[in-house]
């Protein structure tokens, strides 16, 4: 996605204040700004000064040595869940009255991630497909340049799923550890009322024991059954699984979540691939509209494009708030879930070959893939060019974020003398925005290891579905630490179905800062590899139009 200006103004330290980032062509005028930002400023009484440098302090130490933080809130959560585990209260609905309490933050944290993930996809989305579009002047070289971005990313779902087949025989073939069957439960009436044809009373327990009849329709006149032959059926609390056909399964759980009855009901039912498609169009609408205004229309390009540019930046801005917490609800998460289980040797060792089987994959990914298409294109030693982006690489596995280490990445591009100026600013942002290739390889394998822990043995079709998924939810990926969390959740729901958290998530966070930085450092090598090949693409001719298209869209 090409970044529209931002202007964000410092404070004398360098530092950026809450309320001073705001777009050069933003719709709101100076004077609002103004008084918005004086309005923020006002000082609440004399003794602030002393709170604000007192939390300046902390924040800018906890911005600063987030890695640690998050460390201790997993190793916190790994102490505290560990005593839950082992202690045994006489009442043994106290033990779990603390879990539904300790667990609160980190519940908490899911349904943020989860309420914020689709708005955010839909709007980089529809911005990433209208950039591309109105660079249309040079459309050749953004063609190259997008299918080479398709093409890593379709090589790296392979090598997922690839990677997670050869190890599925390794992960503990779980038969329902954590997806609890629901009793049958039963009313027995004791009269049918004439008109309606209902029951009028119901079979009721006393508190003395006794059974009597009464018209009271409570939890008392709830009796459980048990199911000796095993006639009726039972469903887990998380995940439910119905074998059915690959065709149907493809028709049902691909095609028809494409293309949804109503836009809100796309977000509403949390249909991740309704909502991609749905925000495609809209890119590829306001482009035309931009290019074409209709007569009569003159706010298009001020108004409408950049609602949604700032909405993206709202977005991301709740995002790295929500991700804030996250040593905190890394805590809660961990903490309930060991101190909730009955069984903590199957799940380790799943996470432990999830984490071989992400890492397996990704240097096939590089070795293959990355490698080969350098090597292809520019006929030289792919790991002397690697040596020159060694900085960004270290950099995007200490910050696991692309983002952060874009203005690094460019830099290493460029002096490497591979990659020209002009199509370093363009393809490494567009790439850390929609090539993630290490997140689909994550996202695959993770679902696979989490499918295996809820009792899941995976189809054909469901590897199909979850390389689908994977391969669209990657575009929309925020490239911030620990955002694909969310995108492994609803891809789980897309190929193996249900809405709940599947059981495990809160064990991927106590890995997640691991596998999210190789990951991160993997998704840079392949920008900068596409760079590379895109800018040996490029005669002098086709460059200078394509900075030309670049620059007027910049412009906008």
């Amino acid at each position: 996605m090409t970044a529209s200006p931002v202007q964000c103004d410092h404070n004398e330290d360098g530092s950026m204040p809450k309320y001073s980032c705001r777009e050069h062509n933003s719709p709101l005028t100076d004077a609002i700004h103004d008084v918005i930002e004086e309005d923020t400023l006002v000082d609440s009484g004399d003794n602030s000064d002393n709170e604000k440098k007192c939390c300046s302090s902390f924040c800018a130490y906890y911005a600063k040595h987030d890695l640690l933080f998050v460390l201790l809130g997993a190793g916190t959560g790994v102490a505290i869940g560990v005593g839950i585990y082992y202690w045994n209260p006489a009442d043994p609905e106290t033990k779990n009255t603390v879990l539904l309490w300790v667990g609160l933050l980190g519940d908490l944290f899911l349904r943020a991630l989860k309420c914020v993930i689709l708005p955010l996809i839909f709007v980089s989305i529809a911005i990433s497909v209208m950039d591309m579009l109105l660079l249309g002047q040079a459309g050749k070289m953004v063609g190259v340049t997008i299918g080479l971005y398709i093409s890593t990313t379709i090589c790296a779902v392979i090598l997922g799923v690839l990677s997670s087949l050869a190890f599925s025989s390794l992960y503990p073939k779980n038969d329902g550890e954590g997806t609890a069957s629901v009793v049958p439960e039963v009313k027995l009436g004791c009269s049918v009322d004439a008109v309606t044809g209902l029951a009028s009373s119901f079979l009721t327990e006393m508190s003395d024991g006794s059974l009597v009849c009464t018209t009271e329709n409570s939890t008392d006149s709830i009796f459980l059954m048990e199911d000796v032959n095993g006639y009726f059926a039972t469903s887990p609390s998380v995940t439910v699984v119905t074998e059915i056909t690959l065709s149907e399964s493809l028709y049902q759980g691909l095609f028809m979540q494409l293309i949804g009855p109503n836009m809100l009901g796309l977000f509403i039912d949390n249909n991740f691939l309704g909502v991609i498609v749905l925000a495609a169009a809209f890119g590829i609408a306001l482009s035309l509209l931009a290019n074409n205004p209709p007569k009569g229309v003159k706010w298009t390009q001020l108004v409408s494009i950049q609602v949604l540019e700032e909405l993206m930046q709202v977005f991301m801005m709740f995002v790295h708030w929500i991700i804030w917490c996250a040593p905190f609800c890394i805590l809660s998460m961990i903490a309930k879930a060991i101190g909730g289980q009955s069984n903590m040797n199957e799940t380790l060792e799943t996470l432990g070959w999830l984490l071989i089987s992400v890492l397996v994959a990704c240097l096939a990914q590089v070795l293959i893939v990355y490698c080969g298409l350098y090597y292809y294109f520019l006929r030289s030693n792919p790991f002397k060019y690697f040596y020159y982006i060694i900085e960004a690489m270290t950099l995007a596995f200490g910050s696991a974020s692309s983002a952060a280490t874009l203005p690094l990445t460019i830099e290493n591009a460029i002096n490497s003398g591979k990659v020209a100026p002009g199509v370093a600013r363009f393809v490494l942002p567009l790439g850390a925005t929609i090539n993630m290739d290490g997140m689909s390889i994550y996202t695959v394998c993770a679902c696979v290891a989490l499918a295996y822990l809820n009792g899941i043995t995976p189809t054909a079709a469901n590897y199909i579905v979850l390389a689908v998924s994977a391969t669209l939810g990657s575009i929309g990926t925020a490239p911030v630490p620990s955002a694909g969390i969310v995108i492994i959740i609803t891809c789980y729901g897309a190929a193996f179905g249900g809405a709940e958290v599947p059981y495990g998530v809160a064990f991927l966070f106590a890995f997640d800062w691991l596998i999210d930085r190789f990951c991160t450092m993997f998704n840079v090598m392949g920008d900068t590899i596409v760079a590379a090949v895109v800018s040996s693409r490029l005669d002098e001719a086709t460059h200078d139009e394509f900075l030309r298209s670049v620059e007027k869209v910049n412009e906008r």
